[in-house]
């Protein structure tokens, strides 16, 4: 006479009896098994012979003085272990979203990012991540990297030209956007032009950035073949563009900055250049065996951010 079940297969069985087998596959003993998974042995006894009532199919049999699975509980067991390594690895990921939604996140970034990049950021995290405090500063990329070497912050967000960044050692740079750098000059030197190349300007004064904007002038002029004569230095972008526009000196501008100073002065044109040069923008933060919550939110969130308004491209 054969044996029928009456409930719902897909409610026969749960986690808990699927570790149950496969601890007794692992072990062969009901006290063994019972003590890795932390319940008593009637406990795992009384699981076992419920669910071989409920699938009307002995899952174990005496072995000596031991256990052992029979044929479909050794079924059970082998699709049970890759059953609960999933349940498992699902578990993790929330308890990783959990950590990710409170807590304080330390971050540094360059000042056009803080006109653009950082408030999207802000926008994000207050819809994913209320709970989550962002310590914002500012500082060009080699004062950023000093202080997320120092233990300052969680993560810079900073830019680098060519491959010429200059990293804490410990540390892993994740690139995410790509922007072009265009050539500002007046609109007497522009000269109806829209794109330029860069030894045209051979002759002209220039005006400097950052420490590494300036290190960018010198590289690209140096592969025009020529040395640029900068006469006037300055951080900050609106002022840069005003003395561009005035005339008699030009610089070199990235496309975020530009974006960040939202328009150009009347006088002034922003030409892009043949051959192009480009700036990436990423995080950098210390490679550990434990990322913080906090800094694999900032990565995530960051990455989710349409910077084409800003005239980024995503880095593939």
């Amino acid at each position: 006479m054969t044996t029928l079940r009456t409930t719902d297969p897909l409610g026969s069985i749960d986690s808990t009896e699927l570790r149950i087998l496969h601890a007794l596959a692992t072990t062969g003993s009901l006290t063994a098994a019972a003590a890795s998974l932390g319940l008593s042995q009637p406990a795992v006894s009384q699981r076992i012979k419920r669910v071989e009532t409920r699938l009307a199919v002995p899952l174990i049999e005496r072995s000596g003085r031991g256990i052992r699975l029979t044929p479909a509980g050794r079924i059970l067991a082998d699709h049970g272990r890759t059953v609960v390594a999933e349940i498992d690895a699902a578990l993790a990921a929330i308890d990783d979203l959990r950590g990710e939604r409170a807590g304080t996140l330390r971050m540094v970034g360059f000042p056009s990012a803080s006109a653009t990049l950082v408030p999207a950021l802000m926008r994000e995290l207050a819809v994913e991540a209320p709970d989550v405090a962002l310590q914002y500063r500012e500082a060009e990329p080699p004062a950023a990297t000093a202080m997320l070497r120092d233990g300052e912050v969680d993560c810079a967000l900073i830019f680098d030209y060519e491959g010429a960044a200059e990293l804490p050692a410990g540390s892993a740079f994740l690139p995410l956007w790509r922007e072009e750098v265009r050539l500002v000059a007046s609109d007497d030197r522009a000269a109806g032009s829209d794109e330029v190349r860069l030894g045209e300007f051979a002759a002209d004064h220039w005006i400097a950035g950052c420490e590494k904007c300036r290190g960018h002038l010198l590289s690209a002029a140096g592969e025009a073949g020529f040395e640029p004569d900068i006469i006037q230095e300055t951080d900050n972008v609106p002022a840069m563009l005003a003395m561009a526009a005035a005339g008699g000196a030009v610089a070199l501008v990235p496309g975020l900055a530009l974006a960040a100073a939202r328009t150009l002065p009347d006088d002034a044109h922003a030409l892009r250049l043949d051959p192009p040069r480009y700036r990436t923008i990423g995080i950098v933060s210390m490679v550990t065996a434990n990322e913080s919550p906090q800094v694999r939110l900032a990565k995530r969130l960051l990455a989710s951010v349409d910077g084409s308004c800003w005239g980024l491209e995503p880095v593939a």
